[in-house]
């Protein structure tokens, strides 16, 4: 008895000693193997440091290359033009922003911005009787809102009887910031008008443009999805990505001046500039 009570204390003393060993050694090998991690990660952090300093000046460069560039490509370029910009009914204000400056720096200016209502107003009963009854048609939702996309253009061409878009606004399917009191050159359409509905809304007014040959360039801010512009390209208008930036900028100025295409740095884009 005392020979097997010593053997089995001999058996789980060694079980016991062979497995603090091994956890020793088994951690030592973790510790060692988490240190060299860690240097390794440490000096990989301090290479993409360093890349993104050299990125950040780079890109500051280009940026004070395109600013002071720009004068020396679009000055003078649409000199004394005006052109209409169209909208949605909650625009993106700093490209908005964006737009009158790259325009203005060319020359030519945006004296009216109009705001577009989407598909929901058009369901409104109240306002089909009224819009038919302005137009003397049938209260077909669908006619009335060709109808009113063609009296923009038609407006934004002529300017034969701009009281009609006061009257329009009264009922609430345009808003009319600023002053057209005479035909402008053209016109920027910043998209999407209709997020998410982009065939109720953004198709027939591309659509109109393109049947009258009155010139639209569609635009985009950086933010926007790539489908917006690809819908227009399809349409038949030329196309600006980016447009919040002096690129998109100087891109939509040469587009408005005669060259029309797809530009940018998005999917739809065949180039960044038009070419020379």
């Amino acid at each position: 008895m005392r020979y097997h009570v010593i053997s089995l204390v001999a058996v789980f003393l060694a079980l016991g000693i062979g497995i603090l060993l091994g956890t020793t050694l088994v951690e030592r090998g973790l510790i060692a193997e988490q240190k060299s991690q860690i240097s390794s990660l440490k000096q990989t952090f301090e290479d993409i440091k360093k890349k993104n300093a050299s990125l950040h000046s780079d890109l500051e460069a280009y940026t004070r290359y395109a600013d002071e560039s720009r004068p020396y490509m679009v000055t003078n370029m649409l000199l004394g033009k005006a052109y209409a910009v169209l909208t949605t009914r909650n625009p993106d204000n700093a490209t908005l922003a964006k737009i009158a400056n790259g325009l203005a720096a060319a020359g030519a200016s945006a004296p009216v911005t109009i705001t577009i209502s989407g598909s929901d107003t058009f369901n409104n009963q109240s306002v089909i009787a009224n819009l038919a009854t302005l137009f003397q048609m049938p209260a077909d939702a669908t006619q009335l809102k060709a109808r009113v996309f063609a009296e923009i253009v038609n407006q934004l061409a002529t300017v034969s009887n701009t009281g009609i878009l006061v009257t329009m606004q009264q009922l609430g399917v345009i808003e009319v910031h600023g002053s057209l009191s005479a035909p402008v050159a053209g016109a920027v359409l910043l998209g999407p008008v209709e997020a998410g509905a982009l065939d109720k809304t953004d198709v027939p007014i591309v659509k109109t443009f393109v049947a009258t040959a009155f010139p639209v360039v569609g635009v985009s801010g950086s933010t926007t999805e790539a489908a917006v512009l690809t819908l227009y390209k399809k349409n038949g208008i030329s196309t600006v990505d980016h447009v919040d930036t002096v690129p998109g900028q100087v891109a939509l100025d040469m587009s408005l001046a005669g060259k029309p295409g797809n530009y940018g740095s998005g999917p739809e884009a065949t180039r960044m500039l038009p070419a020379p």
